[in-house]
């Protein structure tokens, strides 16, 4: 079989990371704004600013995360529709995913008083941080109706392979909350609410631009007609968008749980742990979205295979991605090993987090190499919108979890905390790659 028949092959390493080399600098600015919020508030009097920021950055990240959804089910279908080269489609679900966020935040601005209960009730953080943490999140909220909507952007850009449009997105979103919330806290002296209010403004700048982007994209007569289209507001036509979501929110409500689980027992571990944890999660921040640029080169490619019903070609995508991800789990872990105490050191200056953090840092150089295979095989369920494996094998990962972290928490502390995380990293992975068959099953019914 000549070169030529099998085109996708072609400059595939270079096609890989003309998206995630973008993404990589995209996704980690992310937390390298954490990492200088970490340092900002690291650095005042005490242990209790940080924890605070900890645990009213962990309820959003719940409440957020809870309705990423919309990137992921967003970049499948559209990957699909761009394979096939269905412009119609592409507008018609990037258009249903922006109504259904904006929606969704609507919801989350009435519900507000009932969401910050709950988030506080759900990590159970000392008493000294509530205060703090109620002036985080009636700030913070505001920035809803701007995050939802840049989660449909992205989901569309990395759905069509614009992975530089989706570079400057982010980079506008986290170099502008990070210059706002220096000038803040450091600048006005405003603490736990400057870091909010920096994010908020940061968010809707990000979302200004995005219409920017979406003007350079498509004539806004385009996108009218497809909103005024009543049939693209039918049930039928907004089930599969909907089937999508539903089993992918519930898989991210498990998440987010296991995860709100970590700060809930970091917490019970006293003040000190709770802001040691607080720093280790900048790293696994650090690591998710550094591999997730892979993830999200897998979605584009394999999810424009998927939509052609090649499957040889789906096959080749998925082991050429994931050896580039593998590649720089390793580095990753290397990175740790050399300069991780190092950079606890800088985030906080306050000795007993420091110490505390020390303990997991073990745990964190490990994660990369054992966490890579389920971020990359999240990408890949989300390019052939498989929401239903992602959902049956993030609750398989779960209840492996729940069985170790109460046991390995009572034995071994803060380092036993990060280890049951560990475990459930790994579970999450080894279950997709057991669940993945059945999707090939699916390919060979479907006639591919």
């Amino acid at each position: 079989m000549t070169a030529d028949s099998k085109p996708y092959r072609l400059n595939a390493d270079r096609r890989i990371w003309a998206i995630a080399g973008p993404a990589i600098v995209a996704n980690s600015s992310a937390p390298l704004v954490g990492l200088v919020d970490t340092w900002v508030i690291g650095h005042l009097p005490g242990a209790v600013h940080l924890a605070s920021v900890g645990v009213g950055a962990a309820i959003f990240s719940f409440m957020f995360w809870a309705f990423g959804f919309l990137r992921m089910s967003t970049t499948g279908l559209i990957a699909q529709a761009y394979g096939n080269k269905d412009d119609a489609l592409i507008k018609r679900t990037l258009v249903q995913s922006v109504f259904l966020g904006l929606v969704f935040a609507a919801f989350l601005l009435v519900a507000q008083s009932q969401i910050l209960w709950l988030g506080v009730e759900a990590l159970g953080p000392p008493e000294s941080t509530t205060g703090f943490i109620d002036d985080y999140f009636s700030i913070r909220i505001w920035s809803a109706p701007a995050s939802l909507f840049i989660f449909s952007l992205t989901g569309y850009l990395f759905g069509t392979t614009q992975a530089k449009a989706a570079l400057w997105l982010q980079l506008i979103l986290n170099v502008s909350n990070g210059i706002l919330n220096l000038i803040f806290v450091l600048g006005f002296d405003m603490g736990v609410s400057g870091i909010a209010l920096g994010s908020v403004l940061a968010e809707w700048i990000a979302a200004i631009f995005g219409v920017y982007l979406l003007g350079k994209n498509f004539e806004f007569r385009e996108l009218m007609d497809t909103i005024r289209d009543k049939l693209n507001w039918r049930f039928s036509q907004l089930n599969k968008l909907l089937s999508a979501n539903m089993y992918i929110f519930l898989r991210t409500l498990v998440l987010m749980t296991a995860l709100a689980l970590i700060t809930r027992n970091a917490a019970t571990l006293g003040e000190e742990a709770l802001g040691a944890n607080q720093v280790l999660m900048n790293f696994l921040l650090l690591i998710s979205l550094g591999l997730d640029a892979f993830a999200h080169a897998a979605e584009a490619f394999v999810g424009a295979a998927y939509g052609r019903r090649n499957r040889a070609e789906m096959r080749f995508w998925i082991g050429r991605t994931s050896l580039w991800a593998g590649v720089t789990a390793l580095l990753y872990s290397l990175t740790f090993l050399m300069a991780g105490q190092n950079l606890i050191n800088t985030l906080t200056n306050i000795e007993e987090v420091r110490a505390i953090a020390v303990v997991g840092l073990p745990v964190m150089i490990l994660m990369p190499i054992f966490a890579v295979w389920c971020y990359q095989f999240d990408g890949i369920f989300i390019g052939v919108t498989s929401g239903r494996g992602m959902l049956i094998t993030m609750i398989a990962a779960f209840a492996i979890y729940l069985l170790v972290l109460t046991p390995l928490t009572a034995e071994y502390g803060f380092k036993g905390l990060w280890i049951a995380v560990l475990i459930f990293m790994t579970s999450r992975g080894l279950m997709q790659v057991l669940y993945y068959p059945f999707i090939e099953k699916k390919m060979a019914r479907a006639g591919a």
